[in-house]
């Protein structure tokens, strides 16, 4: 498990960086284009390629192609897995270019099926075209999702978990480059995402070139590690894709509401997507070439085991995360939303749909660690069962409860329903695929988790109660809000630590002797003495 600590760190600290500057470009969008139709457009045309992604990138290779390739790297040696790989590369290389075009050429008849509710004829002209630039991404975005699969299942995991940071860069460069001289300033936030999507595979190169890997065009679906893949691909796509229709149908429903409705949803998803990014999806990421590695060792224990510590991992974050969003989620709104266009009726708006979103939180992050361990055993069908069961209950409730004095909040409470029946479904059908999933010890840790996520609640309400965060100043704010954090985040390791949660006690450890290591070396240095970094340093040099 300590492997996967570290790899969880490495990914984390990258995906910390990607999330932060995405987080920046967030504020500016924000702040000067506000919550309107226009951004209604931008967010409907920018989510129907990602929804592309996940269907094609995600379903196909994420499912399918890491836990073959694992497989013939751990059985068969380097050789046999790229000549799979290269085949495979090929095949995604075809499959994404013409699903781009198609993409590109029907994107009116795309908007019109997606955005029903736009009545506003320049709306649906603006959401078209940006539409249609933003379309090619995908095709990056395919290959970006290849090169991750190489990356990982050769444990390096830096350059894909940093991808998203020169994205946000392109689309920044974006922002402030391009759309103060365009007509429409959202064509150039369009342009920015192609540019990043470019960048973005540019930057995995070097790093794939250092694992071997050399391209080799080869369509061959004869190959059995193709005919293996593409088995685990029908249901993989479906599996993610029913999980995406979630999506567009919380942007088709919302299409149907106020102005503005669709960006408030986005904005509240960026924020809760911030805490998953960080770290759940982090583990996700990294615990699927593990999985893949023990299932093909037959280490079915072993695998069990890292499951079991990976659930808990993620509660450890997401819980008090789930509670800290719902108690000061205006605040944290206020903060890093509520400037220049974008007003305190907008913040508001926004925290409301941000709160309901809180609820699921904890189901999300069960749910994306729990998806890996039936794609590490070569069974994509559970998740696929599970997340059909999640879209009916999404389209439904959704339904009603948009009708409520919720409007686009419901939308997001709705998601949040669906994603805990998710989290129930595939949960009950791990348990029988595997006999046991030591959900006692689960439990336990959740339990403890709770406890202290309400203790932290109850700190950070109290911090944040004197400040008006619709019409403070910004500085009192943001320093009222900086408070509550460090309160709240002090409170609730301090509670767990003390209820014996082993998670933390592991982090706070591994804190403690880095520390001292270092605190250690600066002394050795000081004292003209090389420490026990250098030693080891001086210990591995060829």
């Amino acid at each position: 498990m300590s492997r996967i600590f570290r790899s969880t760190g490495i990914v984390a600290a990258s995906t910390l960086a990607s999330r932060l500057l995405g987080l920046t470009r967030d504020i500016l969008m924000a702040a000067l284009f506000s919550a309107t139709g226009s951004t209604d457009a931008f967010y409907v045309a920018f989510r129907i390629p990602n929804i592309a992604r996940r269907f094609l990138a995600e379903g196909v290779l994420t499912v399918s192609f890491i836990p073959v390739y694992t497989d013939y790297l751990v059985t068969r040696g380097r050789r046999d897995a790229f000549e799979l790989a290269g085949r495979i590369l090929t095949f995604m290389v075809l499959l994404a270019s013409a699903v781009t075009a198609l993409g590109v050429v029907l994107s009116p008849q795309i908007v019109r099926l997606l955005a029903m509710g736009f009545v506003d004829p320049s709306q649906v002209g603006i959401t078209v075209v940006m539409t249609r630039i933003m379309f090619p991404y995908l095709f990056f975005v395919s290959m970006l999702a290849f090169c991750m699969g190489i990356l990982n299942s050769h444990g390096r995991f830096f350059a894909p978990a940093f991808a998203p940071f020169v994205l946000n860069l392109g689309i920044i460069a974006g922002i402030l480059a391009l759309s103060p001289y365009l007509e429409e300033p959202l064509y150039g936030v369009a342009i920015g995402v192609i540019a990043g999507g470019f960048l973005q595979i540019i930057f995995q190169i070097p790093y794939l070139m250092k694992t071997g890997f050399r391209m080799k065009c080869s369509l061959d679906l004869n190959h059995p590690g193709m005919r293996n893949m593409l088995r685990l691909a029908v249901p993989g796509i479906f599996s993610m894709g029913i999980q995406q229709i979630n999506t567009l149908v919380v942007m088709l429903l919302g299409s149907y509401l106020p102005p503005g409705s669709i960006t408030y949803i986005y904005y509240s998803d960026r924020l809760h997507e911030l805490v998953l990014g960080v770290f759940v999806v982090s583990i996700g990421n990294v615990i699927l070439p593990e999985l893949s590695a023990l299932r093909a060792d037959g280490e079915h224990r072993k695998l069990m085991e890292v499951y079991r510590s990976a659930v808990k991992s993620a509660l450890l974050v997401a819980l008090p995360a789930a509670t800290a969003l719902a108690v000061i989620g205006l605040p944290v709104v206020s903060v890093l939303f509520m400037h220049n266009k974008f007003g305190a009726r907008e913040a508001d708006m926004t925290y409301r749909a941000l709160l309901c979103a809180s609820f699921g939180i904890p189901a999300i992050a069960v749910v994306r660690i729990t998806n890996p361990v039936f794609y590490a055993l070569h069974d994509s069908k559970p998740p696929f069962y599970a997340a059909m069961a999640s879209l009916i209950v999404n389209a439904g409730s959704g339904f009603l409860l948009m009708q409520t004095d919720l409007r686009h909040a419901g939308l997001t409470l709705a998601v949040s329903i669906a994603a805990t029946v998710h989290m129930f479904i595939i949960v009950v059908l791990l348990a029988r695929r595997a006999g046991t999933i030591g959900i006692n010890d689960i439990s336990r840790t959740a339990l403890k988790c709770v406890i202290s996520s309400v203790f932290m609640g109850l700190v950070v309400g109290l911090v944040a109660a004197p400040v008006d965060w619709k019409a403070d100043p910004f500085m009192r704010r943001l320093l009222r809000l900086a408070a509550a954090v460090i309160s709240g985040g002090g409170a609730y390791c301090a509670l767990c630590w003390l209820m014996g949660v082993a998670e933390m006690r592991h982090i706070v450890n591994k804190i403690v002797k880095r520390t001292s290591r270092r605190s250690r070396m600066m002394q050795g240095h000081a004292a003209g003495v090389p420490g026990e970094g250098a030693n080891r340093t001086l210990k591995t040099k060829p």
